[in-house]
C-alpha cells in the first residue's frame, strides 16, 4: 500500500514537472534568471547607487526649496537658501558621475524638479538640455511651462 502511494505521488511529481517546465524561464531562480546581484556591472551599480542620492537629497532639500520660493527673507530663509544650494551643488556633482543616460536624464528630472520649486529658473533652463529622454524634457515643460521661455 504505501509503496503505491508513493509511486503515484512519483508519478505526480514527474507529471507536475512536465506541465510546470514551461513556467521555469518566469519562475525567481529558474532558467533564465538574471545572475546575482554580487555579479553586476559596477558601473550599473554605482549608476544607481548615485541617482538613489540625488533622489534623496532632492526629497530632503524640497522644504528648503519652498522656503527659498518664499518672499518674506528671515534668517531661516538664510537656513533654506544654504540647504537648498548644498543640496543642489552635491546633487550636480553626482550626477556628473552617471554614465548611463537614461539614470542621468532621471537625476537630472530631480534636480530640476527641486530648482523649480526654488524658483531658480536659471539652473533649470542650463540644466534641461542635458536631457537625452525627449518624454523627461516634454513631462517638464508640461509641468513648468516656464522653462521654455
Amino acid at each position: 500500500m504505501r509503496v503505491d502511494v508513493l509511486a503515484k505521488l512519483t508519478a505526480l511529481a514527474i507529471n507536475s514537472d512536465r506541465k510546470m517546465s514551461g513556467f521555469q524561464d518566469q519562475l525567481p531562480g529558474g532558467p533564465g534568471t538574471p545572475a546575482p546581484d554580487s555579479e553586476r556591472d559596477p558601473t550599473e551599480e554605482a549608476d544607481d547607487l548615485a541617482l538613489s542620492k540625488i533622489r534623496s537629497m532632492c526629497a530632503v532639500a524640497i522644504t528648503s526649496a519652498e522656503g527659498v520660493a518664499q518672499p518674506i527673507h528671515t534668517d531661516m530663509t538664510r537656513l533654506h537658501r544654504l540647504r537648498f544650494a548644498s543640496a543642489k551643488r552635491m546633487s550636480l556633482e553626482l550626477a556628473k558621475t552617471i554614465s548611463d543616460d537614461s539614470s542621468r536624464d532621471a537625476a537630472l528630472q530631480h534636480i530640476i524638479e527641486l530648482c523649480m520649486t526654488a524658483n531658480d529658473l536659471e539652473a533649470s533652463r542650463i540644466l534641461v538640455p542635458g536631457i537625452q529622454s525627449e518624454q523627461i524634457r516634454e513631462h517638464l515643460f508640461r509641468t513648468y511651462p516656464g522653462l521654455l521661455h
